[in-house]
């Protein structure tokens, strides 16, 4: 469904629980959550109480009009329990571009495992579930949509209030300009998500999410986010060298080896086996999404048949910098 409302703008609906108008949208109070290669993200209160995400797009790196109207709508049609939907977008009189999705209350993951106090443990079977729905999510995208992600990382890995995995950012390549493409594909390197071959190839394929999944096993089994140093080597090579020189326990997260109720040893030695085989130097070593997830369930077969997600009534988010309203926010700026 599409509407211009009072603005001049044009929003379009895809399939979702909440029905607004662009002045609806564009009056929503909006609080920053964060900001990234593509744009600003915006938690975005509408008047009757309901929330969204909204992504304000840079102006200088998306598509002309027409080829983005193309993307988007294929966008707008994917659906699957571990990927964040896309409900609507809106282009403003101006070629503000707005991206709306569903507002996930527990953040992304990277701030769900990192920005947490000791007191608020997570433990295994949570850190199998996310591993497992981030790792259907992308065997999704791989297989039905033929798409690659080329930046999965902790922190577009979305939760809602079930702790279940939602990938986001899938599919935004396509709304860029190849300048801008490029651009991410170095930002990736710095996050320690990047897969070596990266730095000549230029392209993310396949192989080259899985090494991105690869590094996220490893850091729900580490507990350390791949931005640390660890004595100048990356999340990978750390883990690497520990297990070469047989302190494999030395590894894992210590809330996880405290957890006996949930945890197997074996289940953590085979999912670090799994890992290190995603995030092998050599792509061909690497295995395919499909066989990841297979290992995975074989080793925590109680959530091989988990995927379906409801959505609850009253999401609480991560609170952010006060942003003003939507329109506000998405007035063209001469900054970026």
């Amino acid at each position: 469904a599409e509407s211009g409302g009072e603005t001049g703008g044009k929003l379009v609906h895809f399939d979702g629980p909440l029905v607004f108008t662009a002045d609806d949208l564009l009056c929503a109070t909006a609080e920053i959550m964060g900001k990234s290669t593509y744009g600003t993200v915006y938690k975005a209160t509408l008047e009757d109480g309901n929330q969204v995400a909204v992504k304000r797009l840079r102006e200088k790196i998306a598509k002309g009009q027409r080829e983005f109207e193309a993307e988007v709508n294929l966008l707008g049609k994917i659906r699957h329990p571990n990927l964040l939907s896309l409900r609507a977008y809106y282009l403003g009189p101006k070629g503000e571009k707005l991206l709306v999705f569903d507002f996930m209350p527990k953040g992304s993951l990277a701030a769900f495992l990192h920005a947490r106090g000791p007191d608020t443990p997570i433990d295994w079977p949570t850190r199998m579930k996310i591993a497992m729905g981030a790792t259907r999510g992308l065997h999704y995208l791989h297989t039905h949509e033929n798409m690659v992600h080329g930046n999965l990382t902790s922190g577009n890995i979305l939760l809602d209030e079930d702790t279940n995995a939602k990938i986001a950012d899938y599919g935004l390549s396509r709304l860029m300009t190849a300048a801008a493409n490029s651009n991410v594909i170095a930002t990736a390197s710095a996050l320690g998500y990047r897969a070596p071959e990266l730095s000549k190839l230029k392209k993310a394929n396949t192989k080259t999410d899985v090494y991105s999944l690869g590094v996220v096993i490893l850091e729900l089994l580490t507990g350390k986010s791949p931005g640390e140093a660890m004595n100048g080597a990356d999340l990978p090579q750390w883990v690497a060298s520990i297990v070469k020189e047989e302190w494999t326990n030395e590894v894992f997260d210590l809330e996880l080896m405290k957890d006996t109720g949930g945890t197997t040893g074996d289940e953590l030695l085979n999912t670090l086996k799994l890992a290190l085989h995603c995030v092998d130097p050599s792509p061909a070593a690497r295995p395919e999404v499909q066989q990841v997830l297979q290992q995975l369930e074989e080793i925590k077969p109680e959530l091989a048949g988990t995927t379906e997600a409801t959505a609850g009534e009253e999401p609480t988010g991560e609170g952010g910098e006060e942003g003003g309203t939507v329109g506000a926010a998405a007035a063209p700026k001469t900054d970026d």
